[in-house]
């Protein structure tokens, strides 16, 4: 009893230093250590390409990607998990460190055939990650374990309890071995009830990741990034990495007129006649979004899902929030939006890193397989032949700045 006592007097008064560091923006040692022992502050880019020189001359030190479910039906390893480890490799040999986000759940049901947090499966599970951080040390630099609890397309068919599970169980396996590499997990915005689920396991962690949006999804300002970071590190006493931000370089709401003539080219002439004939009318969506709604939903709810919940994607605009004072979604807008956010990111003594979301434009929506859709598919500060647009300038500039060194 006076043992647990006096662990949870410590925690106490962790979390009541980080409060108070946070609270007034002062130097963190943690944050400092972290920042230390991890090649200086974390300037980084999701889903990079093998530019290697350009990424260096943009100022980046870090890169983030997923890893494959590791094994074949026979045990194997798999070719796709091969590969990338010698992606990392290659990144790892001129000088960059790899943020390896874990699998997800559906990896793990989908290729290896079982529940991961079945109690049965428990050990296998953490098995998987005790080889992963073994095989992968030498070319990661750190894990991300799995990504976005919460977020529906994540974490289903998990509840919350288990998605809190399924991360803290890898988190516990790897704590005996991990030694000096560093582990954590991630959340899309300040997703509470995360959070404060992981309270037992934060223990393991050595920072907590973010992803913000702000300016995209909402209607926001800079301020938004300072309270929310703050506020995760108060809760948590970790030091806190953004892994995902950016800002959309294109993307518009388009007009009824626009709509009218995106309906026409499926052939109907308003939503409720292609929610009458809902089966036929989703036969001619991209395989992708057909695979989002089978998923998802009942055939019943189709046509609500569509328009309603996917509209966006269908329509090919941005959200109705996505507003951001002074930052219009242009490349020039997407250039200043990081001129001044990342400057003011630096200043945040809890923070241990930034990580772009992401390297280049691509051609089709991951989500909905449309090309051109906005969503997902103008966040590069690369345009789709990997040339840089002002964005990628407007960083180097801030990342070789005096400041971030």
């Amino acid at each position: 009893m006076w043992i647990r006592f006096v662990s949870l007097l410590q925690t106490f008064l962790t979390l009541l230093s980080c409060w108070f560091c946070s609270f007034l923006n002062l130097p963190n040692a943690r944050v400092e250590d972290f920042i230390a022992r991890n090649g200086g502050y974390v300037r980084g880019v999701c889903h990079p390409n093998e530019n290697y020189d350009l990424l260096a001359d943009g100022g980046f030190n870090w890169v983030r990607f997923d890893i494959p479910y590791p094994y074949n039906a026979d045990g194997s390893l798999s070719g796709s998990y091969l590969a990338f480890k010698e992606r990392c490799r290659g990144y790892a040999e001129h000088g960059f460190r790899v943020m390896a986000i874990t699998p997800y759940p559906k990896d793990y049901i989908n290729i290896g055939g079982f529940n991961p947090v079945e109690p049965e499966n428990i050990e296998k599970t953490q098995q998987i990650a005790v080889f992963l951080l073994e095989d992968l040390r030498d070319v990661c630099g750190a894990f991300q374990i799995t990504n976005e609890m919460g977020i529906d397309v994540f974490t289903l068919p998990l509840t919350h309890e288990q998605a809190i599970e399924f991360i803290g169980v890898q988190l516990e396996a790897l704590d005996p071995v991990k030694g000096d590499f560093p582990i954590g997990y991630n959340s899309a915005g300040f997703v509470e009830w995360l959070h404060k689920g992981m309270r037992p396991y934060h223990r393991y962690c050595d920072y907590v990741g973010i992803d913000l949006y702000t300016g995209n999804t909402s209607n926001v300002t800079a301020r938004d990034y300072t309270r929310t970071i703050s506020r995760l590190h108060r809760l948590t006493g970790l030091p806190v990495i953004l892994e995902e931000f950016g800002f959309l370089s294109e993307g518009t709401r388009k007009t009824d007129a626009e709509k009218a003539q995106i309906l026409a080219q499926y052939g109907y002439a308003s939503e409720a006649q292609a929610k009458a004939d809902i089966d036929n009318f989703v036969k001619k969506l991209p395989a992708a979004l057909q695979a989002r709604l089978k998923e998802s939903y009942e055939p019943s709810q189709w046509g609500d899902a569509i328009f309603d919940n996917m509209g966006d994607h269908f329509y090919r605009q941005i959200a109705s929030t996505a507003t951001y004072r002074g930052y219009p979604h242009t490349p020039q807008g997407q250039a200043q939006f990081y001129a001044d956010i990342l400057p003011r990111l630096k200043k945040l003594k809890c923070l241990a890193g930034v990580i772009l979301y992401c390297c280049q434009d691509s051609s089709f929506c991951w989500f909905c397989g449309f090309e051109g859709c906005p969503s997902e598919t103008r966040w590069g500060i690369l345009d789709p032949t990997g040339k840089p647009k002002p964005a990628f300038d407007a960083v180097k500039a801030a990342f070789r700045s005096p400041q971030f060194q």
